[in-house]
């Protein structure tokens, strides 16, 4: 096949393939809009490599895509392993990892055809490859159509991994010159310019007029295509018709239970309508296949799809996905429903829940009505597709049919396996009391009475209990009831303890692993860590784990530790699709980013959370940020935010929301000079609340904003972090210290101005300033002026602040340092932070400045007025120490 205008990128594909032989692998992409060559250019590179290993596989158009797909397609050239693998269904993280060892320990090309219809199983496994194949011999080779992606499809994250990474290499197909189509056109009577400006240098197009020698010139390619199937004898057209509703290639041994034979395959060849696959045969272009299938007559689409149904069901090893495709199409109620539940627990093992929960929605809707315990499994199945996907009121709507269903049919496990759904998407929505109820209902359905014992329940009933207790352990542990959570956990363990579940054995870990963070056991962290990292897996346990861990790595300060946790489960939500653990876990990162100084990021992340979930418990941090970043800076939504994010930590009553918010209120009163009623039962709430073990931050928090605002707090007794005792015990300084080396500024900022001395509280106006929190700073101005203080320094103009570029306050103090000719572990040891931290501060500060190196970073904050400009020094000389500068 000659390939015109394709030099360059041939010669790039090629050069990638040297790199991969050489152990350097990489993924290349080409992109360009349906029918500009893709296909084509790949198949020209492929072929002339001069080796057979080769791997194609494609992506269907499918309504709902089959998981891993392509993988499929090529199973049989991956080894023994991997083919089993795929054919026994095994998890993400096993396929993955033995595709890699594939990779790695072959010079292959794999090719992954019209990625734009890829299911998600499949972009995580790209996503998965796109961090790792550098390390292998093999080149990965994607193709996409640019124009059919919208701005919220699937394919865009894996998109962006891609343009973050140095190894990959994308080719985006220009459309054809004048002078290409000009060379196609040859001494055919056809106007080459007026050919290119009907076609839009499309090279499909091009080749479907010039095919026919100019006779017409169809409009669209559907007239070219249309012209090409003219011809064809019945028995041809039939196969034609057949073949447009396959949504891809038909395998070569179901070609005789369809009836095809040779001579409507010659006749479609000859037209060049057709061509041979890896898998079999299909249209050389889906444009082709649609032009026939739109031109099918009405009602013709049915018997189709019944023949190529009745055909796979024939196959030794039918795609369910595949086989809903065509019930669908030919409108068999009874065989959507049964292939759509296949194809819905297939697609939720793969970590497709979006896909999941499409599947699932379609079996439940062909469902048999008089079959109630089938929709009732299908409602459970389809509400928890629906809760990872953070469509909380559907699937609450869905639970409660399969309760209702369970019931009716007298299923005591059922139900209690249903009520559970119930405890925990209640819980994620705000409704904690009906969380409890339903936790509570769940263990009564299977729970022995008095007179009996676990042991007289079969496996399947003791296991499900074992959940039950679990969650009602959850929800004990987020209630800071820590004896009740360990009570219940002690429980699972006894009624499953000859019962191997790993999903229970990561919900009890991180429940106890919790516990013991709360009171103050040092090696839990490790612990949960372990049990969240064992297998390589990501369940909506181990991402739930990850939240939790997370959210009280950030409320005991442990800040690196939570950043870390944070930057390798946030990618693991996108990648698995958990938007729901994905929107809580940033508003945790918001969180985080707030207490550390990084408001604008902050206020990103809560903006994000908000409005992007719908789920109550995700909502919590970001209106709490929102509210406290524009209380502090002076703008006009704060109320509303603290408001809302008070009047969810009281729909909550969890102890580590209830203490955040009052203490936002209380900052409110001190920061304006007001009066809130609802404070006067805050010393309650200190002495319930503040005595639980593991809120010994949150309580401080609160007691020391009371004590600014010159109430008496009893906090003799209570587990006090040690900035805040040393703040209540008239050592502001000392706080201010620890304040600093935990990387809290604005908590730092505070301390010092507590000190009452007018130097300190200098030093804390430009840190206030710095953060751009202007209502505090105005406010601590006022007071200095009223007390009499001179000098107050006054407030910066907008070009001067030092915070430019959008930096934060750590990162202005790490920009200093590096246009002070410091190295990243001189840094950390200056800051009293860890080298890895300060090694992600460089990366966001060249990437906010726009800049490449660390020289250049050192010329733009001299610019921006951060740093001092340098005096020339003689050659060779290095900077002074720091330390040693005035």
């Amino acid at each position: 096949m000659e390939l015109l205008e394709r030099d360059v990128e041939l010669l790039g594909l090629r050069r990638c393939w040297d790199h991969a032989l050489a152990g350097s692998g990489s993924i290349a992409v080409l992109a360009g809009e349906s029918g500009i060559g893709k296909t084509s250019l790949a198949r020209v590179f492929a072929d002339g490599l001069g080796t057979r290993d080769v791997l194609w596989g494609v992506c269907d158009p499918l309504g709902v895509p089959r998981p891993l797909g392509p993988l499929h397609d090529v199973a049989a050239d991956l080894g023994v392993a991997l083919a089993r693998q795929l054919a026994a269904g095994a998890p993400p993280h096993v396929i993955s990892a033995e595709l890699l060892g594939v990779l790695t320990s072959r010079s292959l090309l794999l090719v992954v055809d019209d990625l734009q219809w890829a299911d998600e199983a499949t972009l995580d496994l790209l996503r998965f490859l796109v961090r790792r194949v550098s390390g292998t011999r093999s080149l990965v080779l994607v193709t996409y159509r640019a124009d059919d992606l919208a701005p919220s499809h699937p394919l865009r994250a894996l998109l962006g991994d891609l343009a973050r990474t140095a190894g990959a290499v994308r080719f985006d197909l220009a459309p054809l010159s004048v002078d290409a189509v000009t060379t196609m056109v040859g001494a055919r009577r056809i106007d080459p310019a007026h050919l290119h400006r009907l076609t839009r240098g499309n090279s499909f197009f091009v080749t479907e007029v010039v095919s026919q020698d100019g006779a017409t010139l169809p409009a669209t390619v559907r007239d070219a295509v249309l012209a090409r199937a003219a011809d064809l004898d019945p028995p041809a057209r039939d196969l034609a018709d057949l073949l447009s509703c396959a949504a891809g290639a038909v395998p070569d041994d179901l070609l005789p239970a369809l009836g095809v034979g040779i001579g409507p395959l010659r006749a479609l060849d000859a037209a060049g309508l057709i061509a041979r696959e890896r898998r079999g045969i299909g249209y050389r272009h889906d444009i082709c296949r649609l032009a026939i299938a739109e031109a099918l007559p009405p009602g013709g689409e049915a018997g189709l799809h019944r023949r190529m149904l009745e055909a796979f069901e024939t196959h030794p090893d039918p795609d369910p996905a595949v086989l809903t495709h065509h019930a669908l199409g030919a409108g068999d109620g009874e065989r959507v429903f049964r292939y759509a539940s296949r194809a819905g627990r297939a697609a939720a093992a793969s970590g497709a829940h979006t896909e999941a929960a499409r599947l699932f929605r379609t079996a439940f809707e062909r469902a048999p009505v008089e079959a109630l315990g089938a929709r009732a499994e299908l409602c459970s199945l389809l509400a928890t597709e629906l809760y990872l996907t953070d469509r909380l009121g559907e699937a609450i709507a869905a639970a409660h049919r399969a309760v209702a269903w369970r019931r009716a049919e007298g299923d005591a496990r059922g139900l209690c396996a249903a009520r559970q759904l119930l405890a925990v998407f209640e819980w994620y929505s705000g409704n904690r009391g009906s969380a409890v109820q339903h936790a509570a209902a769940a263990v009564a359905e299977l729970e022995p009475d008095p007179r009996g014992a676990a042991s007289d329940l079969d496996p399947p009933d003791r296991t499900v209990l074992g959940h039950a207790y679990a969650i009602q352990a959850f929800l004990a542990l987020q209630g800071s009831d820590l004896a009740a959570a360990l009570e219940r956990h002690d429980r699972a363990r006894e009624v499953t303890r000859d019962v191997e579940d790993p999903t229970l054995a990561v919900r009890l870990a991180v429940v106890t692993s919790m516990v013991g963070l709360m009171t103050g056991d040092g090696a839990a962290r490790g612990r949960v860590l372990d049990v969240l990292e064992g297998d390589g897996s990501f369940t909506e346990a181990h991402s739930a784990g990850y939240s939790n861990l997370a959210n009280l790595d950030v409320e005991q300060r442990r800040f690196d530790d939570a950043r870390e946790v944070l930057d390798r489960s946030l990618p693991l939500t996108v990648q698995w699709d958990v938007p729901l653990c994905h929107h809580w876990q940033r508003g945790v990162r918001g969180r985080l980013r707030m207490l550390r100084g990084a408001w604008d990021d902050a206020l990103g992340d809560a903006r994000a959370v908000l409005a992007d979930s719908g789920s109550l418990l995700t909502h919590t941090w970001p209106h709490l940020v929102q509210g406290l970043v524009g209380l502090r800076r002076g703008t006009t939504d704060a109320d509303e935010h603290l408001e809302r994010g008070w009047e969810l930590a009281v729909r909550y009553g969890e102890p580590l929301r209830l203490l955040p918010a009052a203490a936002a209120l209380a900052e409110r009163c001190w920061l304006r000079g007001t009066d809130d009623a609802r404070l006067e039962d805050v010393a309650a709430l200190i002495s319930t609340a503040g005595t639980c073990p593991g809120t010994e931050w949150s309580t401080g928090d609160l007691a020391v904003w009371l004590a600014r605002l010159g109430r008496t707090v009893a906090t003799r007794d209570l587990p006090l972090a040690a900035p805040h005792r040393l703040l209540l015990a008239g050592d502001p300084a000392a706080a201010a210290a620890r304040w600093r080396q935990l990387g809290s500024p604005y908590d730092e900022a505070l301390a010092r101005i507590d000190t009452g001395r007018p130097a300190e509280t200098f030093a804390a106006l430009e840190v206030l300033d710095r953060l751009g929190a202007d209502a505090v700073a105005a406010t601590v101005r006022r007071d200095l002026r009223l007390r009499g203080v001179p000098g107050v320094p006054a407030r910066p103009r907008g070009s001067t602040r030092t915070n430019p570029a959008g930096l934060t306050s750590r990162q202005v103090d790490v920009l200093r340092l590096v246009a002070d000719g410091l190295t990243n572990a001189e840094i950390a040891a200056q800051l009293v932070i860890a080298e890895k931290t300060v090694d992600h501060h460089v990366s966001a500060v060249l990437a906010k400045l726009d800049v490449r190196t660390r020289r250049e970073a050192g010329a733009a904050a001299r610019s921006l007025g951060v740093a001092p400009e340098r005096r020339r020094s003689p050659r060779g000389a290095r900077n002074a120490p720091v330390a040693g500068r005035t």
